[in-house]
């Protein structure tokens, strides 16, 4: 059973910032040869133009976001909520030691699939998805998605819609590839409305309702 360290988060964490990162710095570099181009082809005036060089401020402010953000990795909300990435990760490695509910890790890089102890539940694959479970407010559970969901309009929904959907299909993958039985996803939702995702065990999915009913009453299984 793996060890979790500080490094862990901190390594995840900027590694999906370094991706949006250069996501956004190809769009960057493209948008503003298409607009220098019709600038100086169709002139600075043409709508054409303007619309290029809005989208061009628009990918310049992500860039700006996306950089502070890597830079900031450390005030993550996660982090403010429940501690620093140091003392989440001792509180994660005294949970393997006695966890209430545990899966084995089926991708790279994971020390484990999913944890639950009495006080919390943490995905192994996304460990930033830290969880008390008195913060808890609901949990569904959904099979993976078979099509996916891009979000149009918003950008920063449809890069996130993007690595959502990337994250699944790897996960999926690996899940086929090591041989495992089919996984589901129990969704929960937190007191901020925000909504975490942990892969249970198909086969352990009434087992595991059972246990989180006694552990923590409060939270509502929605159908």
């Amino acid at each position: 059973m793996g060890q979790v360290t500080e490094k862990n988060f901190y390594k995840r964490l900027s590694g999906d910032y370094a991706g949006a990162l250069v996501c956004v710095g190809v769009g960057l570099i493209i948008v503003a040869f298409c607009a220098v181009f019709c600038g100086t082809q169709l002139g600075w005036t043409n709508l054409l133009t303007i619309i290029l060089l809005i989208a061009l401020a628009g990918c310049l402010g992500l860039l700006i976001m996306f950089i502070v953000k890597f830079a900031r990795v450390k005030s993550h909300p996660t982090f403010k909520r429940y501690g620093s990435a140091a003392s989440l990760a001792e509180r994660i490695n005294a949970g393997l030691q006695n966890p209430r509910y545990f899966t084995k890790a089926t991708s790279p890089g994971a020390a484990f699939g999913t944890l639950m102890t009495s006080d919390f539940i943490v995905s192994g694959l996304e460990l930033i998805n830290f969880l008390e479970l008195k913060d808890a407010v609901s949990i569904s559970l959904v099979n993976f998605p078979e099509a996916h969901r891009i979000v149009i309009g918003n950008p920063i929904l449809t890069a996130a819609s993007v690595a959502a959907n990337y994250a699944a299909d790897k996960y999926v993958e690996s899940q086929r590839a090591a041989g495992n039985m089919q996984h589901d996803m129990a969704m929960i939702k937190d007191t901020n409305g925000k909504s975490h995702s942990y892969g249970i065990r198909s086969v352990d999915l009434e087992a595991f309702l059972k246990l989180l009913h006694e552990i923590a009453p409060h939270i509502k299984i929605e159908a």
